[in-house]
């Protein structure tokens, strides 16, 4: 995420996407790292909505000024912006659709905003793609999000366009209480490659990596989940995973209800509040090519914190093939 913090910087950033995807945040976070003050206008949502929002992110609701302007008097926030600027370090217009109208906003955007961005940074936020303000903006960041199989709704952001830089890659992020908004990259390998035996999994593998755990008898696969019971903690994604008649403790067993669950299980093992050997993972199999490739982006970061991620599934040997690509390791059981 090092592309976009860099690029707000400098000029103008344009933020858009639908609503609900995480602009306000976003710019929240952007704007607290590029000046000391910041004067934030709105035609959204009132400063105390805004302020919690900064605290939510990780920013200090003291570095804004946040400004309520009702679309009543749009015309007015041009020349309040130009009024004002030359006391803070940056500025936010939340949204640039609503201090305009759809016949001046190339106006607007062009003579007044551009101008300010040549001295201070600015950045802008859309709910839809407005290809004049893109055109103008000297970096655009798409923010998204989908719902995917399982009813959870995942959030992206993006660098499309910059003057700086080359656009850059998608990643998924979401907004943790207490850490503020954390961004997953696309899976890569990792520097750990110490090799060790480990006697409970009755392998040699390389530390911090993936195994895939396959079997098509629950009596076998629960035999050898026992084995590793107390040291682990069983993440299940789905309504069926092959977990089903192992005793595990409450804090042992977690079950994902939404997208945001798996990042709130990256921080109780961040912050040291669970410490697990082996994390095992069930109910990936279940899903489509593009999920699985989410969920499992979602966890790599585990890897920080626990020895191993085991994925583990059962069925014909055919089907639990499919898990083998993300693994360094299989084991049959």
């Amino acid at each position: 995420m090092l592309e976009i913090a860099d690029v707000a910087r400098r000029g103008m950033t344009l933020i858009y996407g639908p609503p609900g995807s995480g602009k306000t945040s976003i710019a929240i976070r952007l704007a607290s790292r590029v000046a000391d003050k910041i004067l934030w206008i709105s035609t959204t949502e009132g400063p105390d909505l805004l302020r919690e929002a900064a605290k939510r992110v990780g920013a200090d609701p003291n570095q804004f000024d946040f400004y309520d302007f009702p679309r009543a008097f749009r015309q007015d926030i041009a020349k309040y912006i130009l009024d004002h600027i030359p006391n803070y370090g940056a500025a936010v217009v939340d949204s640039v659709t609503g201090m305009t109208t759809k016949q001046t906003i190339d106006v607007v955007t062009h003579s007044v905003l551009y101008q300010i961005a040549k001295e201070k940074p600015i950045i802008l936020i859309a709910e839809e793609d407005t290809p004049s303000v893109a055109y103008i903006a000297d970096h655009v960041i798409h923010v998204w999000y989908r719902k995917n199989s399982l009813g959870h709704y995942i959030r992206y952001i993006q660098l499309e366009k910059s003057r700086l830089k080359p656009p850059g890659p998608r990643y998924i992020f979401d907004i943790v209480e207490g850490t503020g908004i954390v961004y997953l990259t696309p899976i890569r390998g990792r520097k750990e490659v110490r090799i060790v035996e480990d006697e409970k999994l009755g392998t040699t593998a390389p530390l911090k990596s993936e195994i895939c755990i396959h079997s098509e008898k629950a009596t076998n696969l629960l035999q050898f989940l026992e084995k590793i019971r107390e040291e682990s903690i069983f993440i299940k994604i789905g309504q069926w995973t092959a977990f089903k008649g192992l005793k595990l403790k409450d804090e042992q067993e977690i079950v994902i209800k939404t997208f945001h669950d798996l990042f709130v299980v990256w921080q109780l093992m961040a912050t040291g509040k669970i410490r697990p050997r082996y994390v095992a993972i069930g109910g990936l199999l279940n899903l489509s090519e593009e999920d699985r490739a989410e969920y499992l982006t979602a966890t790599y970061g585990y890897l920080d914190y626990a020895d191993y991620l085991l994925l583990v599934s059962i069925g014909p040997r055919y089907e639990t093939q499919k898990m083998e690509k993300y693994c360094v390791e299989s084991i049959y059981v």
